[in-house]
């Protein structure tokens, strides 16, 4: 099934991803990022809805997948300054989505129909379980170590 099938198969709002409490590290710039990357990644969705062209769906698509290359490196600098102790598996599930999202950035450049329902599904899912499963593991972790000022109440 093509994008344009499914899109009409299913309503925007459905791609959507709602921020919530459960989303919450309690860490002041991770949330920060993480709202953001929500917003960049709601952002893409209706810019497909839209149909708006090549050139926007691309800077959408672009922004999402820089956002989280900052994201990531703010994550594993605060790992790597307290000494988490599953920083190396937290670590390679960044790198897992790099390279996934760099080769996808890549196709989409060269022409090839990549914003497909698989991708948006994909980046969904990666998204919230990111979040809800990965991020919250190193949540109790970082909010013991850091100073108060870097959390949230």
């Amino acid at each position: 099934m093509g994008l344009f099938d499914w899109i009409f198969k299913r309503k925007k709002e459905e791609l959507y991803l709602e921020w919530n409490d459960s989303y919450r590290t309690g860490i002041i710039e991770i949330d920060a990022q993480h709202t953001k990357l929500f917003g960049l990644y709601n952002a893409l969705v209706s810019s497909i809805y839209r149909g708006e062209g090549l050139k926007d769906l691309k800077k959408c698509l672009l922004d999402l997948i820089d956002y989280a290359i900052i994201h990531f490196a703010t994550e594993e600098a605060y790992m790597q300054k307290y000494s988490y102790p599953a920083i190396e598996e937290h670590k390679t599930e960044h790198k897992e989505l790099r390279e996934k999202t760099y080769f996808l950035s890549k196709d989409f450049e060269a022409g090839k129909p990549v914003l497909t329902m698989d991708v948006l599904d994909f980046l969904k899912k990666w998204l919230a379980h990111h979040v809800l499963d990965i991020d919250m593991q190193y949540k109790d972790f970082l909010r013991k170590k850091l100073p108060a000022e870097y959390l949230s109440r």
